[in-house]
């Protein structure tokens, strides 16, 4: 059994459903997106995970590097 054949009536119906919509609405080009502009606290938030990470990655190589004999 394949496709509409292994189907049960609510799996059926459903798929009729998409169907009718998907003729009905069609392909359509979508909106090209914008970013949105970043402002206020949620700036300095992405500034300080971006000081925190090169944090990290300085210590993690101080790590490394002091740890290999």
């Amino acid at each position: 059994m394949s496709g509409i054949e292994g189907m049960n009536e609510a799996q059926r119906r459903e798929a009729e459903a998409f169907a009718v919509f998907w003729d009905r609405e069609g392909v359509r080009e979508l909106a090209p997106l914008r970013r949105a502009p970043i402002k206020g606290w949620v700036q300095w938030a992405f500034w300080g995970l971006r000081a925190y990470i090169v944090i990290m990655l300085v210590l993690v190589t101080i790590g490394f590097t002091r740890g290999m004999h």
